[in-house]
């Protein structure tokens, strides 16, 4: 198939799984409550997440940098901030198409070879998985009844209500579909060390180790962890912060919001032009566990998104514009 038609495929899959998703969200809201929740909002939490959420662009971009001295490599720290900032807007455009953007911006700034770049970003994403699964475990310790409240509402959705068994059936469905996988891929092991997504999962596992080893050989070992824990506290906060601008969600404790923030990642992990859809119908879920009715809970993942939205644009054109006068002073020089 044409690379070109592939790409206008998947694209159009991932818009409409955010359509899709975003109308699970919408389907009953009432417009003029969520036009009153969003001028009674109390901005200055909002203002405060965005600030939170370019800081961990800083901190990101700070944290790369670091990464790319044991290299040899020494690009300017705002040029790798500006970097992540141009990343993260192509994402709002084209899901997955930022790291790339990313790796881009900063070799035709600091001219650093592009496959080096990318094999420091393989690495942070490894560090973020880590981290993201440690997450993951501290909250299934602290809101283990929220997750298995929320593992139901996401796969039963309204079916409890209604009596019907679809829920149930689905779960049964995915169990059975898992182990006939775990069957075929034994029986059929020797063939499958030939095929190319066997090699490609075996290469990356060894990227992902030696990504591991290089760890060991970085000079700056301290800031590299306190920028990765700085990052991760942010995210927290960013959304955190923003349960004050509401009242109806200004009473959740921060354990909660440590709940509602991981329902968050998983929304912005969905494949979707910046999250939208699956970010909002996701923490819409999330706040409905934790007690918040649907039609709030939209409106507080509505206000959260927007405001990480716009920092994201404010913070990409800033950063196309510093780095088109970085390059353009290179030239003269």
């Amino acid at each position: 198939m044409n690379k070109k038609l592939l790409s206008v495929l998947k694209y159009s899959a991932f818009i409409a799984i955010g359509g899709f998703l975003f109308y699970l969200a919408l389907k009953e809201t009432e417009f003029d409550k969520l036009a009153d929740d969003f001028k009674k909002a109390r901005y200055e939490y909002v203002v405060l997440s965005m600030i939170m959420g370019y800081a961990a662009f800083i901190s990101r971009g700070l944290r790369w940098k670091i990464l790319l001295e044991p290299l040899g490599e020494k690009p300017k720290a705002w040029n790798t901030v500006h970097a992540i900032a141009i990343g993260y807007l192509t994402n709002l455009l084209i899901p997955r198409a930022g790291e790339l953007a990313r790796c881009t911006s900063l070799n035709q700034s600091d001219k650093i070879p592009v496959n080096r770049l990318i094999g420091t970003v393989i690495l942070e994403r490894v560090i973020d998985v880590i981290m993201l699964a440690l997450l993951m475990a501290i909250t299934f310790i602290m809101e283990f009844d929220n997750l298995s409240k929320f593992l139901q509402t996401a796969t039963e959705g309204q079916t409890e209500s209604t009596g019907s068994n679809t829920g149930l059936y689905l779960k049964i469905a995915a169990v059975a579909a898992f182990l006939l996988l775990l069957v075929i891929i034994y029986l059929l092991r020797g063939k499958f060390r030939h095929m190319a997504i066997y090699i490609k999962i075996k290469d990356f596992w060894q990227g992902i180790k030696e990504g591991l080893k290089s760890i060991s050989k970085l000079k700056n070992k301290w800031p590299f962890v306190l920028h990765t824990l700085f990052i991760w506290i942010m995210y927290y906060l960013m959304v955190y912060i923003c349960v004050f601008a509401l009242d109806a969600t200004q009473h959740l404790d921060p354990s909660s919001g440590l709940f509602v923030m991981m329902v968050a990642g998983l929304g912005m992990v969905v494949p979707t032009p910046g999250g939208i859809g699956a970010y909002h119908y996701l923490v819409m879920l999330a706040m409905g566990v934790v007690g918040v009715a649907n039609a709030d809970g939209l409106s507080f993942a509505t206000l959260v998104h927007t405001g990480q939205m716009v920092m994201t644009i404010i913070a990409g054109l800033i950063a196309f514009t510093a780095l088109a006068r970085f390059k353009r002073r290179s030239k003269i020089a």
